[in-house]
């Protein structure tokens, strides 16, 4: 991670200048970071991502889609002056004897979308900007993986952090999107049948009885027409 830090770092004001030009915030590395766990005024953003890994005993290389990324941020708005302090979640080597915990290395592309995830979520806690619904942006995953998650050789499993998978966590840290017009169709599709039978049902015999209404009052009208003209 030591190598990347300088990267984080520069992607981060990038992004954080194209929404804060006049406003000062920096991003430092923190491995004493816990989720859910910080002083007053503080808050909280963590994303699952996908990266790599190389192990510095036998150089083998993996990959996960469940890499934690915890960020812990803090506004003064008196100063404009914000602080973001970030930890990544390592993982072992599982082929090892005696693995250590090896640093995960990301792409560019990767760096980029987890930092823009970060800002919008700055924006919305800090500045209290950016309401309107909005997804998060995934990682690219750049290859296919099989078979459940590492837990054994995880880091933030062994101390209790990862619990969830990506997606139920990423949903949990993130605002609640509004319902696609897939969704929405998949909803009402989903349904029992005989729910779509009972409304039918019901609307039949609601036309049923207005066309018997509006007989019976046609009726009603030429019987009264009929004694009009018998009376004259």
């Amino acid at each position: 991670m030591v190598q990347d830090v300088e990267v984080w770092k520069q992607v981060f004001q990038e992004s954080i200048r194209e929404v804060k030009p006049w406003h000062t915030w920096t991003l430092t590395p923190d491995k004493s970071l816990r989720p859910n766990v910080f002083m007053p005024g503080w808050m909280q953003y963590q994303q699952f991502t996908f990266a790599r890994f190389w192990c510095s005993s036998c150089f083998r290389s993996w990959a996960s889609a469940q890499v934690l990324v915890l960020f812990h941020m803090h506004w003064n708005e008196e100063k404009s002056r914000g602080q973001v302090k970030m930890r990544v979640f390592a993982q072992k080597c599982r082929k090892c004897s005696q693995p250590q915990f090896e640093v995960p290395q990301f792409t560019q592309e990767n760096i980029s979308r987890i930092l823009k995830n970060l800002v919008f979520r700055i924006l919305k806690k800090c500045y209290r900007e950016g309401f309107q619904l909005m997804e998060e942006t995934p990682t690219i995953q750049d290859v296919f993986l099989e078979g459940p998650h590492d837990s054994d050789n995880c880091e933030a499993c062994l101390q209790g952090f990862c619990t969830r998978s990506p997606q139920t966590t990423s949903l949990s840290t993130w605002t609640p999107r509004a319902k696609s017009i897939h969704e929405v169709e998949k909803g009402a599709k989903s349904r029992p049948l005989s729910e779509d039978v009972y409304s039918c049902v019901n609307q039949n015999h609601m036309h049923k009885s207005l066309i018997i209404c509006y007989c019976c009052l046609i009726l009603i009208v030429m019987v009264v027409v009929i004694v009009i003209k018998t009376t004259k």
